[in-house]
């Protein structure tokens, strides 16, 4: 099975049934079909086979969804690049993959395009900037003028070849490729089908708006249209669009992070009065929410609530709170609010000690996953790979609690990340920049709570003598070598930092003072 073959069943039996809708415009799955035969005739124009890999740099647009099915078509391997990243970074993904192509169809990072031009020699750029036959358009007409063969596939992908492969951050300093299969997304969505309450198929709607080079933002938008549902696709968040959309477009189904649903709140006129009436389920994820939040949200959307845990590595979703636990919450057991659920179907977990015994209900350790989602691997990592998946288990990182009604409870991370609305932040790559300023000798970086994003980076420093150093200073020199989001907003100084006797740093120590009283220690 293929993510295309999908795509394709319902647009053989309803092809002029609406796929997306987006910045006002409509498409059927006739169009989005005819254009990604369209880009899977380029992409083999251009000497892709089955296993390359296409990099993608753009905001959600339509020709997103059609590149996924295209390289579905000839088996090559899509990788949606983060356009938050500073181009050094997006240059090490762009090396990492050994691509050749990159791809910008919509036009709005032309600036970033332009900066990583001079930076990678013999990189071919299609963009709707680009002139002659490297414009997104005469490319597609050029392409399919000269591979008109309806058969795409040199060598025929399988359920288990390569479909995605998305970068997240990396304890090493570098992101790592996540490998998704088809065969790990058709499991993903047999085991949403079977565990959501509140289904997708065709006659509903989705919106999605998270962006693409997340598995938050491919997942929400593929799992909807293996359905042959509709979906609303929005390029980037933003709250107003968001509610005129929810409320005009009679949408169904909606994924978003708690720091979204609170900008919603906070940033739209006249909230309360907007009619969500037609809304039946708001996913969210990345974050746990508040009682006062989720208190605030349901009397506002007046829909049922349901909470997503997961990761890159599990291709999503694998843990869910259901709307009944939020009922149960917000009716005498608020406690359950601290939980991310209980496992999908088809989804084993365990909590395993540092000797990798199981450990009882009620006793904390790591949370490991098992799931046929689970990744194929990390790109190029064997022992990367070899470390996180164990005999078919992912080691999450993450501190966890089991109760004995199968609820999972979070404690705290085991590997050093941050998240922060709803982006995973690894201190490693901050502190590499960090340490190159001529001010700093010493340098760690935690996270600490914050109200709107969950977590937001501090950054805990050592001057140099006789040197100093401002925030503004520190986010200026961090501009260019990080994504915004990463560059930390909280400065600290120390005499010394605390390091145990084998000299590690102990981030516990600075981590401990800013959550005080806080059973979890992660936000």
């Amino acid at each position: 099975m293929l993510v295309h073959q999908f795509f394709d069943f319902h647009c053989q039996r309803k092809p002029d049934s609406l796929c997306l809708i987006f910045a006002g415009k409509h498409y059927s799955y006739r169009d989005i079909s005819h254009q990604s035969e369209q880009l899977a005739r380029s992409l083999r124009s251009e000497g892709l086979e089955h296993g390359d890999r296409v990099a993608v740099l753009c905001e959600n647009c339509p020709e997103y969804l059609s590149l996924m099915m295209a390289c579905s078509r000839i088996g090559a391997v899509l990788v949606p690049i983060n356009y938050r990243l500073a181009p050094a970074e997006v240059l090490f993904v762009l090396q990492d993959t050994k691509t050749k192509l990159l791809l910008a169809p919509d036009g709005k990072l032309t600036e970033l395009v332009e900066g990583l031009r001079p930076l990678i020699s013999g990189l071919t750029v299609i963009s709707t900037t680009e002139q002659g036959d490297y414009n997104w358009q005469n490319w597609l007409e050029h392409g399919a003028a000269n591979t008109a063969e309806a058969n795409f596939s040199k060598s025929d992908p399988n359920t288990y070849s390569a479909f995605l492969q998305l970068y997240t951050s990396g304890t090493t300093g570098n992101p790592k490729g996540v490998v998704i299969s088809h065969h790990n997304i058709i499991a993903l969505y047999i085991m949403s089908q079977t565990s959501l309450p509140v289904k997708s198929g065709v006659g509903t709607r989705d919106l999605v708006c998270a962006p693409n080079f997340h598995i938050g933002g491919s997942g929400t938008l593929l799992l909807p249209i293996l359905a042959g549902a509709s979906v609303v696709l929005h390029s980037s968040f933003n709250p107003v669009a968001i509610v005129d959309d929810l409320e005009q477009l009679q949408i169904d189904n909606m994924f978003i992070v708690p720091a979204m649903i609170m900008a919603i709140i906070e940033y739209v006129p006249n909230i309360e009065q907007r009619d969500f009436s037609h809304l039946k389920q708001l996913l969210y994820g990345a974050s746990p929410i508040s009682t006062g939040l989720l208190e605030k949200a349901t009397s506002i959307f007046k829909c049922d609530f349901y909470q997503c845990y997961g990761m890159t590595e599990t291709t999503g979703t694998v843990v869910s709170l259901s709307p009944a636990d939020h009922a149960l919450a917000l009716n005498g057991r608020p406690e359950l609010l601290q939980s991310c659920g209980r496992p999908l179907a088809g989804v084993e977990v365990k909590v395993i000690n540092k000797q990798g015994e199981a450990l009882a209900r009620g006793q904390t350790g790591e949370l490991l996953i098992r799931s046929e989602s689970n990744m194929q691997g990390y790109f190029n990592l064997e022992q990367a790979s070899r470390d996180t998946v164990i005999d078919g288990w992912v080691h999450t990182g993450d501190s966890a609690m089991i109760d004995e009604d199968g609820y999972i409870f979070l404690r705290d991370r085991i590997k050093d990340m941050i998240v922060s609305g709803g982006e995973n932040i690894y201190p490693i790559e901050i502190e590499n920049v960090l340490s190159k300023h001529s001010a700093i000798t010493d340098v760690a970086v935690v996270g600490i709570p914050d109200d709107k994003y969950g977590e937001t980076p501090l950054a805990c420093v050592v001057c140099a003598t006789g040197q100093t150093l401002t925030i503004e200073e520190l986010i200026t020199f961090c501009r260019d070598q990080l994504a915004g989001y990463k560059i930390p907003r909280r400065l600290e100084f120390y005499e010394a930092l605390p390091r145990n006797p084998s000299g590690k740093i102990l981030k516990k120590t600075l981590r401990e003072p800013y959550w005080e009283n806080r059973e979890r220690k992660i936000n």
